[in-house]
């Protein structure tokens, strides 16, 4: 049967009022349906995260007692150990070092001083123990034979997959030849599928230029480190940016994709699909009229979607094919961005015949001969029976542990106060907060820019907010602007989201302009993206400030149930609110959140992973009968809590 055919989709006005916010994610009891083995049906193939090898300098420079109150030398082994102790389970990485055993001046022993401390494969807990031992005893006595090191670090990493070399040096080579720029040049003409970033701890002039261009060569990112906090925090958003992609995970499904009446059963939980084609997906649901529904569907591609791509979900029972009356809403990706999220929740008394009702996930987003998008499909149910298990407050971070996470499953919980890190362009990282209703969320945030930034390129700055149902909520009402370009200026861009009152709405269905009528889980995303640019991977400082005041008032809200905890599928919450990193901020290793469970100890298919260059993602109203972008123009005195 040949691809569904691109339709237009009007939404009657008489339905407008029905357009809900929600979106995204959790998981799932006893599915009805049988799922395939393996993979998602369709869904892309999953990949093993890179293999990646610090070369680090250990000439003698590294002595020099000028990073903050500690030599270069102690300073980065803090680093070191703080990659080994929060490095995944799953990721490779290895370490080799130069200059660190030969004091001489004989020129070529000293030029043939590196060695491999850390062979590439995944961190067991007795080898980051023997890993870290290494670094503690590793000196700073040599030459710098960058050109040599960089050729060895590339036979370490092999032939095969996705490879990365990140070298910290102080200083200039003092061994060409090679010349490392021109190795640089050698391993990317010889076809290697491989990428140099690069960090200069303390560096200016030419040894500056030297790394820059090793870094350009291979397609990799260079970044400055002036102390000791700046190495740690660089050389961090170096390695999570190649772990922290965005995974596509949950219990693999099939939906229908010729309407409702052969479409699989699901019940509460998370699952993985694909969207193949021009075809859209159908799944059948049971709901009682005294429950309430969440559906949730989320899109990630990482090359992106252009302007005008959507996703819609729609639920209820069927009429004229399709289903209606439940849940219609739309969003749609006004810029770059890799990841569309819709989803809603039904308003009381919503029913069926039979108590069982239609989920179709609208597919506008491939087409015929395009590659499976992976689709993440959330179903939550709240009812009397749910509200007698409300979800357990989840710990929040403080310090270097509240980095962001970069997905919803791994965002950060983190609670009033003020949050530093450092981020590489193309980065959206996100952190979450627990709000209930009466409480005001005020977000600030901001990145510093420096004067060597490529301003060539158009790139800006971003602060997203996501509800307690991962709709996009309103960020400033008075300011239409999506994202705040740095047009060439290097300084300080800010964002000032709030303060919104966290109000409680009679009907959950009823449109949310503004996204904050729903007390539950928020999600915080920072982004500085272009992702087709020469700015992408450059590292800038950002700061979050998260103020949350008020006083909670009387009243009860809905606990969604995501699955069944007891076989590690999911819970119960307010939201579908991921849990927390295990092995630290960002690491991508996020504890099984509701509706997920760990790929290694479930079968659950992770499909694709995806860095997340950011975009922005706007709400669509349909009014009258044509759909129409609903742009952030207000109503009279509507507007934040003041």
């Amino acid at each position: 049967m040949s691809h569904r055919p691109r339709r237009a989709r009007a939404f009657p006005s008489a339905t407008a009022a029905a357009l809900v916010s929600g979106s995204l994610l959790a998981l799932l009891a006893p599915l009805t349906v049988a799922a395939p083995a393996g993979a998602a049906p369709g869904a892309a193939s999953p990949g093993p995260p890179p293999k990646i090898e610090l070369v680090l300098d250990l000439s003698g420079s590294m002595k020099a007692d000028d990073a903050g109150g500690q030599t270069r030398l102690a300073a980065a082994k803090q680093a070191v150990a703080r990659i080994i102790d929060t490095a995944p389970a799953d990721a490779p990485i290895g370490l080799r070092v130069y200059g660190a055993t030969y004091p001489g001046e004989d020129r070529a022993q000293g030029c043939a001083d590196t060695q491999q401390l850390v062979p590439v494969a995944p961190l067991t807990a007795e080898s980051r123990t023997a890993a870290k031992r290494k670094v503690e005893a590793m000196n700073a006595v040599g030459f710098t034979p960058i050109g040599v090191a960089l050729r060895a670090a590339a036979a370490d990493l092999g032939t095969e997959g996705k490879r990365r070399i990140v070298l910290v040096s102080d200083g200039d080579d003092t061994c060409a030849p090679p010349p490392p720029c021109e190795v640089a040049k050698e391993l990317k003409a010889a076809g290697v599928d491989l990428a140099v970033d690069t960090v200069g701890f303390k560096t200016s002039g030419p040894a500056r230029d030297q790394l820059k261009c090793i870094a350009r060569e291979t397609g990799g990112s260079y970044t400055d480190a002036a102390d000791a906090q700046a190495l740690a925090a660089n050389l961090g958003t170096l390695f999570r940016r190649a772990w922290t992609t965005y995974q596509a995970t949950g219990r693999p499904i099939q939906g229908a994709q010729d309407g409702c009446a052969a479409a699989p059963m699901i019940e509460p939980g998370q699952y993985l699909d694909g969207f193949a084609g021009g075809r859209d997906l159908y799944y059948r649901v049971k709901k009682r009229p005294d429950q309430l529904l969440q559906v949730s569907a989320t899109a990630v591609l990482h090359r992106g979607y252009t302007r005008n791509s959507s996703i819609t979900v729609l639920a209820g029972p069927v009429s004229d094919g399709e289903p209606s009356g439940w849940i219609r809403v739309l969003k749609a990706a006004t810029g770059w961005t890799n990841i569309l999220t819709a989803g809603a929740r039904t308003k009381p008394g919503a029913s069926a015949p039979g108590d069982v009702g239609c989920i179709m996930i609208e597919n506008t987003i491939t087409d015929a001969g395009d590659p499976v998008t992976p689709v993440e499909l959330l179903i939550g149910m709240a009812d009397a029976e749910t509200a007698k298990s409300p979800a357990p407050e989840v710990p929040v971070r403080t310090g270097a542990l509240a980095e962001g996470g970069f997905s919803f499953n791994s965002a950060t919980p983190i609670g009033p106060g003020t949050y530093r890190q450092s981020i590489a362009v193309g980065e959206a990282p996100l952190w979450r907060v627990d709000l209930k209703a009466g409480q005001r969320l005020t977000v600030k945030a901001g990145v510093d820019i420096g004067a060597d930034f490529p301003f060539e390129v158009t790139t800006g700055f971003t602060v997203r907010i996501h509800n307690a149902a991962r709709n996009p909520a309103t960020c400033d009402p008075d300011d239409s602007s999506l994202t705040k370009l740095f047009a060439g200026k290097p300084g300080r861009y800010e964002w000032t989201c709030g303060p919104w009152e966290i109000t409680r709405s009679a009907d959950p269905a009823e449109w949310d302009y503004d996204g904050y009528a729903m007390p539950g889980t928020y999600y915080i995303q920072l982004l500085v993206a272009e992702p087709k640019t020469a700015a992408l991977g450059v590292i800038v400082p950002i700061d979050l400030t998260v103020d949350i005041s008020g006083s909670p008032v009387p009243g009860d809200d809905p606990v969604f149930h995501f699955g069944d905890p007891g076989n590690g599928t999911g819970g119960t919450g307010g939201a579908a609110s991921g849990q927390t990193p295990q092995n630290g901020p960002g690491d991508g290793a996020a504890s099984p959140a509701p509706g997920t469970r760990p790929v290694a100890a479930s079968g659950d298919s992770t499909a694709e992973k995806l860095a997340l260059p950011a975009g922005i993602v706007l709400a669509v109203l349909a009014a009258g009968g044509l759909g129409t972008v609903l742009w952030r123009r207000r109503a009279a005195g509507a507007g934040p809590a003041r």
